[in-house]
């Protein structure tokens, strides 16, 4: 699924929303909820910034490179999902492998980012198979959309603020919730967060 469908799949959902994803509107006043720490990180952006075109390039990078963690935070929710047992020692290595992961990331994102920039032509890279993922933001991108790319980076940065206080902060106490770490409540969880972010910059 590429990013941008990834990001805005909308599904109307009737029954409640599971506990995990209740606890995002826990006592939305802290200064550390997730939505608080994007601002605090797209504010201090502005503030060291040489200028707004250096926070438009930095903002496509770290969508990017926020899309693609959030896959690995997604695939180590449904492997404990999968196996409660070990939920608590796969935290722990996701944990420590966390150097090296970023690394990984921070590759393939550079490699998406010269796919972007250089108008959707790529002479040949390790990230090729997965240009599509990205394509959809070209548009965007040539026309300099600093609006979409500010909403989509607040909003991506609160994605991954929760997907942390979730698997470690949460789930080590709720081992129960894991039954629903589906695909769907997940993918649900990301455009709530992505909702959630979209009103509170509108207000």
């Amino acid at each position: 699924m590429s990013l941008v469908k990834k990001i805005f799949t909308r599904e109307t959902k009737k029954e409640s929303r599971p506990e995990f994803m209740q606890c995002f509107f826990d006592d939305e006043s802290r200064t550390d909820h997730p939505y608080s720490l994007a601002m605090h990180t797209y504010k201090q952006l502005q503030e060291t910034s040489g200028s707004q075109e250096e926070v438009f390039l930095f903002m496509v990078e770290d969508v990017i490179f926020s899309s693609l963690y959030a896959t690995f935070y997604e695939q180590l929710l449904f492997t404990a999902r999968e196996n409660p047992r070990l939920a608590i020692a796969l935290i722990a290595n996701f944990e420590k492998d966390q150097p090296e992961r970023e690394q990984m990331i921070s590759e393939q994102t550079q490699n998406h980012l010269n796919f972007i920039l250089n108008g959707g032509q790529c002479e040949g890279c390790n990230s090729c198979d997965n240009h599509d993922d990205v394509a959809e933001l070209l548009p965007m991108v040539t026309a300099g959309d600093f609006k979409f790319f500010k909403g989509l980076y607040i909003g991506m940065q609160a994605i991954q603020f929760a997907m942390e206080e979730l698997i470690y902060d949460f789930t080590p106490d709720n081992i129960e919730w894991m039954i629903d770490y589906t695909p769907e409540k997940i993918l649900e969880f990301r455009q709530m967060i992505i909702d959630y972010a979209e009103k509170k910059n509108a207000c």
